[in-house]
């Protein structure tokens, strides 16, 4: 066996040790060979980890439906799967598993017949229970598109994850209304004028059964962010770090005990944040 050889082995074997050993492992599906990856899901599945597999669009779907079957949560993405169809199999596969199948839509959503085309696709994946997340940080979201994906999500058991960036506008009522959870930094609220859009936000948040995950980047944003993470808001805290007897400390220790479910974010908590 050359040293080459050795060390291929001990990374391969690395990977069952990680699978064994930890709540969670993330793992780009092209840096192991298939045996390998499923022995890992696997194993870390029997010991109730997630094992989160991201989708390089490079693996036939065969071997992912396979990899989703026995617990996998797969990430994939339009520029990893450009055709959403082919996602289908794998979501339906793994989903006696337990396995979830997340789909990230980074391209426009505005133009032309072939984007419709694609859209009616998306909206397909979340009636089979897909989870769809977009943002509108590098691109534009019509309010329209977004309901109509989150109703779909939600007649299918799958869910619309929206980041949302730039001033809050009230839209996001309706779409927390239609299932759809929502991340947005609290300086996207003034305190002046949106306070009654956070709240409308919030209410048709918990009718629905939904979530609102609200970022807190500033301090001066903290008697805001008090007020959603009391009328139920899920809060993430971005601030530098404080004294442990201050109102800042104490609510981050509060907050940090409404803990977010998985689903609520792609791979990360602050995605696209």
């Amino acid at each position: 066996m050359t040293s080459n050889d050795k060390d291929t082995t001990d990374r391969d074997f690395g990977l069952l040790d990680r699978a064994a050993s930890s709540e969670g492992v993330t793992i780009r599906d092209d840096q192991y060979e298939f045996p390998w990856l499923l022995d890992a899901v696997r194993v870390c599945k029997n010991k109730g980890g997630r094992f989160r597999l991201v989708d390089s669009g490079t693996r036939d779907i065969v071997s992912l439906s396979w990899l989703a079957e026995a617990g996998a949560d797969l990430y994939s993405s339009d520029e990893a799967r450009p055709v959403p169809k082919e996602i289908v199999p794998v979501r339906m596969s793994g989903r006696d598993a337990g396995g979830h199948t997340f789909y990230y839509i980074g391209g426009d959503t505005i133009g032309s017949p072939e984007r419709a085309a694609f859209l009616s696709d998306i909206a397909e994946l979340g009636r089979t229970g897909v989870d769809l997340h977009l943002s509108n940080r590098d691109k534009p979201r019509e309010a329209g598109l977004l309901l109509d994906l989150s109703r779909a999500c939600l007649s299918g058991g799958g869910r619309l994850v929206y980041y949302h960036h730039g001033r809050a506008a009230s839209f996001l009522e309706d779409l927390a209304g239609a299932g759809g959870w929502i991340h947005c930094a609290a300086e996207s609220f003034d305190p002046d004028k949106d306070l009654f859009i956070l709240r409308d936000v919030l209410g048709a948040s918990r009718r629905s059964r939904s979530g609102f995950v609200l970022h807190l980047n500033e301090v001066s944003c903290l008697s805001l962010a008090a007020e959603a993470f009391g009328r139920g808001a899920y809060l993430r805290c971005h601030t530098p770090p404080c004294e442990r007897t201050s109102v800042l400390k104490k609510l981050e220790d509060e907050a940090a005990r409404r803990r977010l479910d998985p689903r609520a974010f792609y791979l990360s908590c602050d995605f696209l944040l």
